[in-house]
């Protein structure tokens, strides 16, 4: 029997290993950053600072409207003509004049007080000093803020008396005037409310005076004012303006002093 060739053993290749790749981590999703909250002394620094600037603001404006409004209105002179206090009143019981003080009127001729002529002022208000180097007038301010002045006017004085004319501002503006009487003297009362002058050079928005006659050829004023650019309470000082009405002394003394022409004007204009 003829042997038959043995066909040699088959053999296998082993399959190559194939590298694996390393496992996908799961999608990473972008969170923004979260944002730390402010510390509370932080927030509490800018609001003060706020505060700060915003009073800072308020007070210069203030400062700044007053500064301008200076600068409109007439340096008030002080000649060393000051009104002399002469008494303050005794605290009498039921006085609504207790503690007052007692000043003179200083005539614009001699620049002395005009005998048998004073009045009285609350003790927390300024003495009066002269409007200017001729002293047509003297004036203070009254707690609202209103300026209050007096002047002596007639023959002997720089200022005319006002009978028989038209009582007027410097630029003649008519101001509204009613007779009246005032511890049994004769006298006109005036009030305006517009822009107006007075001769010393104050600029006002509103006026109430009286001119009250002393004798047959003199007179006082006595008014106030609101200066304009300045925020007053006139009605307030109107009520203490008649109080000081009240406390006028017109004496047998009051008579003329001097000799002179009397300018055609008056403290309130005309």
């Amino acid at each position: 029997m003829d042997e038959q060739p043995v066909a040699p053993p088959l053999t296998y290749e082993e399959t190559p290993e194939i590298p694996m790749a390393p496992p996908m981590e799961p999608p990473q999703h972008y969170l923004p950053p979260v944002k730390k909250s402010g510390s509370p002394v932080k927030a509490i620094g800018v609001v003060v600072a706020f505060v700060a600037l915003f009073v800072a603001g308020i007070w210069l404006s203030g400062y700044l409207r007053g500064l301008f409004s200076s600068t409109r209105q007439p340096s008030t002179v002080n000649t060393g003509l000051t009104p002399t206090p002469t008494k303050k009143g005794a605290a009498t019981p039921g006085d609504p004049y207790a503690g007052w003080i007692s000043y003179e009127i200083i005539s614009s001729i001699t620049k002395k007080a005009v005998p048998g002529l004073s009045y009285k002022l609350p003790a927390d208000v300024l003495a009066p000093i002269c409007d200017g180097v001729g002293c047509l007038s003297q004036g203070t301010y009254l707690p609202g803020g209103t300026r209050f002045t007096v002047a002596a006017r007639g023959a002997n004085q720089a200022l005319k008396d006002y009978r028989g004319a038209i009582i007027t501002d410097a630029n003649g503006k008519a101001f509204t005037t009613k007779t009246m009487t005032l511890k049994g003297l004769t006298g006109a009362e005036f009030e305006g409310t517009f822009s107006g002058r007075t001769v010393a050079g104050y600029t006002f928005s509103r006026m109430r005076g009286v001119m009250i006659e002393t004798s047959a050829t003199t007179s006082i004023e006595i008014n106030h004012f609101t200066p304009s650019g300045i925020v007053a309470d006139f009605e307030k000082d109107d009520t203490l303006f008649d109080q000081i009405l009240n406390t006028l002394t017109v004496s047998a003394n009051a008579i003329p002093i001097a000799t002179s022409t009397p300018r055609p004007a008056t403290s309130s204009g005309y």
